[in-house]
């Protein structure tokens, strides 16, 4: 008969391996050239919208098996989330991004990650207001308060997505921010 703690190890490892295997597809397709939001995005944002009810020894066993091209589709799937957030006018794909971006952050380069996060800011200034309430939730939930609020101390203009090499634009399906290098 398996422990509770048998069960919840197994549920932490089926969600990695659900979530590896949607960042697979990803790595494998042309996901950054898809529309936004795309099946994949939303498979994603559905795996990844069940870790905040997890415990914290679970989503940290998820978060430790993401790495490589893993880490680097939760990056892209951050920037897509960034800019449905804002077509939207909805917090929920920030949570999202937020979430995978953390994750992403344990095995990748902080300044790569701090591009990122600027869109995940300036999206939550424009949806929400405010990216504070925001940041400091996903903080506490993937034990990364530490790099959200020295990014939150930053002068403002160190925050802004054209420092950080991105820009906003419009296409036909709407808001989309693109690298600018």
């Amino acid at each position: 008969m398996a422990s509770e703690g048998d069960k919840a190890l197994t549920s932490a490892e089926g969600m990695l391996a659900a979530l590896s295997a949607l960042l697979e597809r990803a790595a494998g397709s042309a996901y950054s050239r898809q529309s936004i939001p795309s099946d994949l995005d939303t498979a994603i944002g559905e795996a990844l919208a069940r870790l905040p009810s997890c415990d914290d020894a679970d989503r940290a066993l998820v978060a430790e098996g993401i790495a490589g091209d893993h880490a680097r589709g939760l990056k892209l799937f951050a920037e897509r989330m960034a800019s449905l957030a804002v077509r939207k006018h909805d917090p929920g794909p920030l949570k999202t991004g937020l979430a995978a971006l953390l994750i992403a952050a344990r095995s990748e380069d902080d300044r790569e990650v701090l591009l990122v996060l600027s869109l995940l800011h300036d999206a939550a200034i424009k949806v929400a207001g405010s990216a504070e309430a925001l940041f400091v939730e996903a903080g506490s939930l993937f034990g990364q308060a530490e790099l959200l609020d020295g990014f939150l101390r930053r002068a403002d203009k160190d925050k802004r997505i054209q420092v950080m090499g991105y820009e906003e634009s419009e296409t036909e399906d709407g808001f989309l921010y693109v690298r600018s290098w």
